[in-house]
């Protein structure tokens, strides 16, 4: 473990600042593109944590697909020179050839691959490496944060789904009960705590098209 350690810090401090500035760039970029998108489902002024955690991920994850093209790309430019003879077609797929390569070419991109690309290689291991773990962190903080019952939900009866649609009150079976008697209709409002049903649960106040911010005025 130790070695892999020493391993691990002997390739990062050579990594090029060119590449963490623009690795930087692209999750801060990303993180101001999804920020938008994320508002619309948790709430920035009441779900600050969902709302941060949701856009960490998405910026992360679009980090890690630009480290997963850059890691693609380099594995195959690392596989040609190290490969003695090269496949390519001249004019289409039908007249594919092969060059095998002279030993003083040889020679010269093996020596290419070894110390200049397989380091690059490494590099990118390790940098997919901590993106992966960090993308399973925020998953998991997510996915612990979203069952977590919040004070303010947990005054709230939890929505049921019927076939006419979402709603709270234990006695209540059907929607079309609210209409034919005020009662009923009472009860039901009075469950859901004088808010639309959609507003108590993420999945059905997106069944119902609403938004986290439509949901704001009733808090």
């Amino acid at each position: 473990r130790t070695k892999k350690l020493t391993r691990a810090y002997l390739v990062l401090s050579f990594v090029p600042r060119s590449l963490m500035r623009k690795l930087g760039t692209v999750w801060i970029a990303s993180f101001a593109l999804s920020a938008p998108v994320v508002a619309a489902s948790y709430s920035p002024q009441h779900d600050t944590l969902e709302f941060l955690l949701s856009t960490c991920l998405a910026a992360t994850a679009a980090q890690t697909i630009v480290l997963l093209r850059l890691h693609t790309t380099w594995s195959y430019v690392a596989k040609r020179l190290m490969s003695p003879a090269i496949e390519y077609e001249e004019t289409g797929w039908y007249d594919g050839q092969v060059w095998v390569k002279p030993p003083e070419v040889l020679d010269r991109d093996r020596l290419l691959g070894t110390y200049e690309v397989k380091p690059t290689l490494e590099k990118l291991k390790l940098f997919l490496g901590g993106t992966s773990g960090g993308l399973a962190a925020l998953v998991l903080a997510l996915f612990l944060v979203n069952t977590s019952v919040s004070p303010r939900d947990s005054r709230i009866v939890a929505p049921r789904r019927t076939e006419s649609g979402i709603v709270y009150s234990r006695d209540i079976r059907d929607l079309s009960v609210l209409k034919q008697s005020d009662e009923a209709a009472a009860q039901e409002a009075a469950a859901q705590k004088g808010r639309p049903g959609y507003c108590g649960d993420e999945y059905f106040r997106a069944l119902a098209g609403g938004s986290a911010r439509s949901c704001d005025k009733f808090n």
